[in-house]
């Protein structure tokens, strides 16, 4: 039976991240990633929309917020050390009718008191000078905001742990974790192993791990499909940065936006509908043993129960079913374009926790188990989180 002493559960980019951090504070130190999917980035953190965010968004007082402006300088400047691609452009927040504006002002106090440099609120002609085509009568506009490839980001942390000694085991998944005496026995499809500290960062499955183990027995997480569409080449020069609706600061969903990926293609999304399964990536795809699980928790129910909920709910399912009900969204923040001009690409999952209240945890939630620790919820902005971030998990099992 291989022996670890430390075994990160998740090739993800929390993982990836951690491993690099744990290999880089503990030299010589015998560790492992486990991961079931043949790659690294396989899952939410290769399919999200690669954004690296300015750090507005976020309430202040929370992980969040304390890790994502330097998440956002650090992640930037390890992606031109490693000849990642990433692109600077920033973030234009549309404010498209009156009543937006007090969130608008909002989310400046927030980016303020969070340190976002060079935040300002934009009135309708400078909207024309940073983006022509785009439409609102006032906006937030974050240059610090910038889009990176997020598959290559995560290959690029798992090389820099491969190189300081990390071992990665992928195509092995976790069947069982039973807590010995000094250590873990992970039952995995290729075998068993052993490890004296255990970072469970599998994403969508962290909360069944979790439980396992009798931590995070609170939450569990529901899945959202982010769905996207992409615009024909020869429209691309529509934007020249990312386009935002003022979102809904009651819930940890940012809306439809226009996105300009560091490969010069422009992509609008995503949406956020429930999916019936954590790996539903198809729009009518079904996972009849999630459905169930799902089904029968009481904090799902709780979550449908809310009214506010249930309308964004519907709105996103419509989204989701028709192409019209999608673009008319993109449409209200940008001009220029028609809906032949699109076609749809690959969607994402969101890991969304849910307490047992049935409301959607929006911070980033870590809990400790003995000589375990479970990485719960780390959702967006958890790409731009992600070096600090594992430098603070890294510290936590010493």
């Amino acid at each position: 039976m291989d022996s670890y002493d430390y075994l990160v559960i998740g090739g993800g980019v929390t993982g990836c991240a951690l491993a690099r951090s744990l290999a880089l504070k503990h030299r010589g130190a015998k560790i492992a990633v486990l991961e079931k999917e043949g790659k690294v980035a396989f899952h939410t953190s290769g399919r999200n929309s690669g954004v690296v965010h300015a750090g507005y968004n976020q309430k202040p007082g929370t992980l969040k917020a304390k890790f994502c402006v330097e998440g956002n300088r650090r992640l930037v400047e390890y992606c031109r050390a490693k000849s990642v691609p990433v692109d600077e452009s920033g973030i234009l927040i549309v404010a498209r009718a009156q009543a937006e504006r007090a969130t608008l002002e909002e989310l400046l106090r927030r980016g303020k008191e969070n340190g976002v440099p060079n935040l300002r609120i934009v009135d309708g002609a400078e909207i024309k000078r940073l983006e022509p085509n785009a439409s609102g009568i006032a906006a937030l506009h974050a240059p610090s905001g910038s889009a990176v490839d997020s598959a290559f980001y995560v290959e690029a942390l798992a090389d820099d742990a491969r190189t300081a000694g990390v071992e990665f085991r992928l195509g092995e998944g976790v069947k069982r974790i039973d807590e010995r005496s000094e250590s873990y026995e992970v039952r995995t499809t290729d075998g068993r192993l052993r490890a004296k500290k255990l970072f469970n960062c599998a994403g969508l499955y962290a909360d069944r791990l979790a439980h396992q183990l009798g931590a995070g027995l609170p939450y569990t997480i529901v899945p959202f499909r982010g769905e996207f569409y992409y615009i024909d080449e020869a429209k691309a020069g529509l934007i020249r940065s990312m386009i935002y609706s003022v979102p809904d600061i009651r819930y940890p969903f940012l809306g439809v936006h226009w996105t300009r990926t560091v490969h010069g293609k422009v992509k609008v999304g995503p949406n956020a509908v429930l999916a019936f399964g954590r790996e539903a990536y198809g729009t009518y795809q079904v996972q009849p043993i999630d459905v169930a699980r799902m089904t029968l928790d009481s904090r799902f129910w709780k979550m449908l129960a809310g009214a506010d909920f249930r309308r964004l709910a519907g709105e996103n399912l419509k989204s989701s079913l028709s192409k019209t009900a999608f673009l008319k969204q993109a449409f209200s923040l940008v001009h220029g374009a028609e809906a032949k001009d699109f076609k749809k690409g690959p969607s994402g999952i969101r890991a969304q926790l849910v307490d047992t209240e049935g409301k959607l945890v929006d911070d980033i939630v870590v809990e400790k188990k003995d000589n375990s620790l479970h990485v719960l919820n780390a959702i967006s902005p958890g790409l731009t989180c992600s070096l600090p971030f594992a430098d603070h998990l890294a510290g936590q099992l010493d």
